[in-house]
């Protein structure tokens, strides 16, 4: 059946859905073309942030798909949102802890880090002791961890907006039906941006916790403290592993199409 034959709440939710679906095609072709960029590493943590940038790009468009509410404007359509009342705690929670956790990972790399064996700063991690100097890379140092900082800054302001716009739009006139089913697709559509900007969190601290590890655990000169710590970074890289996982699935299988319709 065509499109036109369509009542006009399920024609917006059908275009909706395919915002939703053009913002990650959109965003998985210019990722994939993003990471062919560069051999070092760099392309894919550049493709990380154009691909959850996108994807919220498209969440915005199936929001601005809503229309806007007419007639006479009830006092419960006055009634103040929060972003937090949206929002999947525990999931948020959980990349609150990791956002936490990789800045702590880049900065002590930063600091850490030294040129590696061709001269490019800050991309190895050297030892010595006893006369010998041991090097091992890749590390999580500036050379890595400013573009991700960079990309996490630009990622959280886009996500941070994209959920101010969906908490502040105005709820529609209609009855209990037509506002629960939009505050279904409020929280369908946080979640879905809170995914994306999981993804610019776990999917970089898995990389960093990973190669960090293995350095730490490669360079005999640093003792055993330092290996012990390369050894709890293998599951903090699972464990962030296992959260990109999940906000990609999260961010592939939308969700925001009115399971009621008015």
């Amino acid at each position: 059946m065509l499109d036109t034959a369509l009542p006009g709440p399920h024609r917006r939710a059908r275009a909706a859905l395919f915002a939703r679906w053009g913002g990650l095609a959109l965003g998985a072709a210019l990722a994939w073309g993003t990471a062919q960029s560069d051999r070092l590493g760099l392309g894919i943590l550049h493709a990380i942030p154009v691909f959850g940038i996108c994807t919220v790009v498209g969440i915005l468009a199936a929001d601005a798909l809503i229309p806007n509410r007419q007639g006479p404007v009830r006092q419960a359509g006055l009634t103040p949102r929060r972003i937090r009342d949206f929002l999947p705690v525990r999931f948020a929670t959980l990349l609150a802890t990791q956002a936490a956790a990789l800045i702590t990972l880049l900065t002590t790399a930063a600091l850490t880090a030294s040129a590696d064996d061709i001269g490019r700063a800050s991309r190895s991690l050297s030892a010595a002791c006893g006369g010998l100097t041991e090097s091992h890379g890749p590390w999580p140092g500036l050379f890595y961890s400013a573009p991700i900082l960079g990309a996490l800054g630009v990622g959280s302001a886009a996500c941070g907006y994209a959920l101010y716009r969906i908490t502040r739009r105005p709820a529609p006139d209609g009855d209990s039906a037509l506002l629960a089913a939009d505050e279904e697709q409020r929280r369908d559509r946080a979640l879905a941006v809170t995914a994306a900007w999981g993804l610019l969190v776990s999917a970089p601290l898995a990389g960093a916790a990973f190669f960090a590890s293995g350095a730490l655990r490669s360079l005999s000169c640093l003792g055993p403290a330092p290996h012990a710590v390369g050894w709890i970074l293998l599951p903090v890289a699972a464990t962030a592993g296992c959260t990109a996982v999940w906000s990609l699935l999260v961010l592939a299988a939308p969700l925001s199409v009115p399971r009621r319709q008015p």
